[in-house]
């Protein structure tokens, strides 16, 4: 019946050290090559990787593996922010708020088909 009534403490630490790591892939991606899509595919890329590891694992509700991937897809795509919309002098203000949404929009998307696909399979008793 595997753990029914014992909720999972995180371990934010090991959650860190995944976003970390995407995070320095991304760096190393952004001062590489200066395109945009390489630097977002960088950090869908750790977070594909870590939508697999919790697949095998079978561990991870919906809720759980969303609010995993939401911190380290957040966490991986700092550099991005640092390489891309920073150093844009030219964006006004509205190119920036257009930009935010659309960022955030799309990783909410990413995150919520990440979380459906490493989400446990349903226990039939």
């Amino acid at each position: 019946m595997g753990n029914l009534f014992l909720r999972e403490k995180e371990n934010w630490l090991a959650w860190s050290i995944w976003g970390i790591i995407g995070a320095f892939v991304t760096l190393y991606v952004a001062m590489s090559t200066n395109a945009s899509h390489f630097i977002a595919g960088s950090a869908m890329g750790m977070l594909v990787l870590l939508t697999w590891w919790m697949h095998q694992s079978k561990r991870f509700d919906f809720g759980r593996a969303f609010k995993v991937c939401c911190y380290v897809l957040s966490l991986s795509v700092l550099p991005a922010f640092m390489f891309v919309v920073v150093p844009s002098d030219d964006l006004n203000r509205f190119d920036l708020i257009f930009q935010g949404v659309t960022f955030t929009a799309l990783s909410i998307l990413a995150c919520l088909i990440c979380s459906w696909i490493a989400r446990r399979p349903k226990q039939y008793y």
